[in-house]
Order: C-alpha cells, then sequence, then structure tokens
C-alpha cells in the first residue's frame, strides 16, 4: 500500500506540470482501447518463502484489459478500465532429516490465480506531439479473485474460494495515432487490492476467512479507436 501512496502522489504532482504542455490531440470525445500484456506479481502476491503465511506463491502472468477514456475537455477526463489476470503458481519442496530413519521430502503446491473487475476514476490526458498522447490514470473499483486450492504432496489439503475486494490501481499509457481515430496503445500499471476468501481445510473440514494482498505490475499493448 505505502508504494500505492507514492505512486498517486507521484503522479498527482506531475499532473500539473504536465498539463501545461499540453495541446489538442483530437476532435473526438471518446477512445476505447483493447491491450494484453505479461503481469509481474510482486510483494507478498510473489513471495514463494516457507515461512511468510501471507505468500500468494505466483509466477508472472498474463493481463488483458479494456480501457474507455471520456475527456471533459482537453486535458481532463474520466476512465474506465475492465480487467483480467490469470497467473500460475511456484512449487515448495521442503525435505526433512529425521535421522536414522532417512529424509522425507513434501511438495506443496497450488493451482491458479484467478481475478477479473472493473474499476474507473480521473484522468489527465497530454499531447507530446501531433501523433503521440499520453494519459495519466488513478483509478479505484472492485475485483473478483479466485483463491487457488493448495495441495500436500498432490493431495488436496483446502478448497479453492471466490473473493471479493476492492482494487486501487494507478498508472500512465501512451497513444500513437495509426489514422485519424485508429491509434497503437502502450499502458503500465500498478495494480493493488485485498480480497477476503473462506478457505476450507478438508482435512479438519473447518473453515476460515482468510485474506490475500495482491500486488502486480502490468504491461501491455494493443490498439483502440477515437469517436
Amino acid at each position: 500500500m505505502k508504494k500505492l501512496l507514492l505512486l498517486t502522489l507521484a503522479l498527482m504532482a506531475g499532473l500539473a506540470l504536465m498539463a501545461q504542455g499540453s495541446r489538442k490531440t483530437t476532435e473526438y470525445k471518446s477512445a476505447l482501447a483493447f491491450h494484453a500484456g505479461p503481469s509481474f506479481p510482486m510483494g507478498d502476491f510473489s513471495s514463494s518463502m516457507p515461512d511468510n503465511e501471507e505468500a500468494g506463491l505466483a509466477k508472472p502472468g498474463i493481463t488483458l484489459g479494456l480501457n474507455y477514456q471520456y475527456l471533459l475537455n482537453e486535458q481532463v477526463g474520466i476512465t474506465v478500465s475492465g480487467f483480467y489476470n490469470f497467473h500460475k503458481t511456484n512449487k515448495l519442496v521442503f525435505e526433512f532429516d529425521w535421522g536414522d530413519e532417512g529424509t522425507e521430502t513434501v511438495t506443496m503446491t497450488a493451482d491458479n490465480w484467478h481475478f477479473y473487475g472493473i474499476s474507473a476514476g480521473p484522468s489527465l490526458q497530454f499531447s507530446l506531439n501531433k501523433n503521440l498522447s499520453s494519459n495519466l490514470h488513478v483509478l479505484g473499483g472492485v475485483a473478483n479473485v479466485r483463491l487457488p486450492a493448495f495441495y500436500y504432496n498432490d493431495e488436496e489439503m483446502t478448497r479453492a474460494d471466490w473473493g471479493i475486494g476492492p482494487v486501487i490501481q494507478g498508472g500512465m499509457d501512451l497513444k500513437l495515432n495509426a489514422g485519424k481515430q485508429f491509434f497503437i496503445f502502450l499502458n503500465g500499471e500498478y495494480q493493488y487490492m485485498r480480497p477476503t476468501f473462506r478457505m476450507l481445510d478438508i482435512w479438519t473440514d473447518e473453515s476460515d476467512k482468510v485474506y490475500q494482498k495482491i500486488s502486480v505490475l502490468n504491461v501491455t499493448g494493443g490498439i483502440g479507436f477515437r469517436f
């Protein structure tokens, strides 16, 4: 969360300076872009440390996004973002030395993380030249996240569950004109969420309320059009 707050402050601090160099880039008020690319887990979400109870075991994955922007004037607008992420997980391997009884190897695995959601918030557009413009945005919304099932030596230990939580994201995109209305879309974005789940322990048939800190850095590219 501290990283997100620093990112938000940095974006807000740069808005006034960047807006000073803004020029009119288009006669169209709306822009819609589809984009996809790699998603890099950060912090606890990427951790595979056995002593970290909040380790998410997540590997780099993929993200798909659909962004809509409506300009209130030449610089200020509203952005709505829909997204989907998929992440495989790392395997944990433990080896226990039982002395005269030998050693035992234990594996801990999980299936995949999925999450999707929608967010909206203010954005600022500015022009770098007649063919290249940029947009800064800070958005808030909600995400639906699938907590993977966990396995102990390939035997299911906990059940998968879906949980809902707030999401905050901030980033910058570039739009390179590819005609009067079409453009190439490049986006870099930090995303944070903290959904809650009911984790069912199959061995004891008991469930606990748990949460997972999820932070990812998405780097995507795609195409869009203005209308």
